[in-house]
């Protein structure tokens, strides 16, 4: 692998190299007057062919560098995701690509990043002030990222994500607001009906807010009082448990998309959305509503509770539920839980109805295992 350094007559400042690697010839040029400097660089090319001719030869990709693996996350891997998960990837996304693209790392080849690049990586995000809550969730998605690099793409023997550790979060309990409390916030959503009926659903049925945003109204059935919550890719609807789930409706949620449709369906511009937006000044007239969460935090602020969350009014539902005695697999299945683990969660919440729900679950598992 002889390096040969020349320069043609009459082309100053150029130097150029000549090298064969493998039996192929390679040729390349350096814009430099310094004989010493192009041989310098020369060099370091030929390092780079000669890595990438042992890599061939025991079947290892080329090397990749993160910008090209972003870009193959993005291609690949967002169709998969939920509307939501995806908004929140990508800001995800654009902060790694802030650090490891055009960053410190200089857009680095991934065989080369460690677990020490990640974790100043998340280290500066606790330093801008970030939420130990929002730093684990940058981890998590370095860390779905990474593992496809390790497989099925084939790209690096380890996860360098795995060694880093997931920063102890602050557990926050849910807001369980009254019935009183309830009715005030309606009242404070009076002014906006699209808010009024999220906030009357979310109560009635205790969905996940991205499921009554995506509402259409050919899910709803007047006739026989249900709401269908539909699993569809390929309209971009998906719930987080990956299956379409139909409920039956209460009088009051019924009552309030009745009054809702009757004010909203037909309007112009007709949309097959039941939360749309309603003028061009908070988005494109028609279009589906994609989040309600600062009008709803408005809302919660002039009642009294500034710490309330949408999701809060779920909280409540199930805890609800299992109060009045319903039984905790129709909760799960009411609200979409993937198992009754995490629907016994809240039992917590209801400590006169916990012992209740433990023996009853007891006494199953006795059962199945007789």
């Amino acid at each position: 692998m002889q390096l040969h350094i020349y320069r043609r007559k009459g082309e100053s400042p150029y130097w150029h190299a000549q090298v064969y690697v493998g039996g192929t010839r390679y040729r390349f040029s350096c814009q430099t007057d310094d004989k010493a400097t192009a041989r310098e660089y020369a060099q370091q090319r030929l390092q780079e062919l000669k890595a990438r001719h042992n890599r061939g030869l025991v079947g290892l990709p080329d090397p990749v560098r993160m910008s090209a693996v972003f870009d193959r996350y993005e291609r690949e891997y967002a169709p998969k995701l939920r509307p939501s998960s995806w908004k929140r990837t990508q800001v995800v996304l654009k902060q790694a690509r802030s650090w490891f693209v055009a960053g410190p790392l200089h857009d680095a080849e991934v065989s080369h990043i460690t677990p020490s690049d990640i974790q100043a990586f998340l280290e500066q995000k606790l330093g801008q002030g970030v939420a130990a809550r929002t730093v684990n969730l940058y981890r998590a998605n370095l860390h779905r990222i990474f593992r496809l690099c390790v497989r099925p793409w084939l790209l690096i023997p380890y996860n360098p994500v795995a060694a880093t550790e997931v920063l102890r979060e602050e557990h926050r309990e849910p807001l369980l607001p009254t019935i009183n409390q309830y009715h005030k916030l309606l009242n404070a959503a009076a002014c906006n009906p699209m808010l009024r009926l999220f906030v009357t659903l979310a109560w009635e049925t205790g969905a996940r807010s991205g499921e009554l945003l995506q509402l259409e109204w050919a899910d709803l059935d007047f006739e026989r009082r249900f709401v269908t919550f539909a699993n569809d890719p390929t309209r971009g609807r998906q719930t987080k448990g990956r299956r379409s789930r139909t409920l039956p409706l209460s009088e009051d949620a019924l009552k309030a998309l009745r009054e809702h449709a009757a004010a909203f369906r037909l309007l112009s511009p007709r949309s097959a959305f039941v939360f749309k937006h309603l003028s061009a000044q908070t988005g494109e007239t028609g279009s589906r509503l994609e989040s309600v969460y600062l009008s709803f935090k408005r809302a919660g602020k002039r009642i009294g509770l500034p710490t309330l969350r949408p999701h809060d009014l779920r909280h409540a539902f199930v805890t609800r539920k299992l109060a009045e005695g319903v039984p905790a697999q129709l909760v799960m299945r009411y609200v979409g839980h993937a198992d009754l683990a995490t629907t016994l969660r809240y039992t917590h919440l209801v400590p006169e109805h916990l012992r209740a729900v433990v023996e009853q679950q007891r006494i199953e598992n006795l059962a199945a295992n007789v």
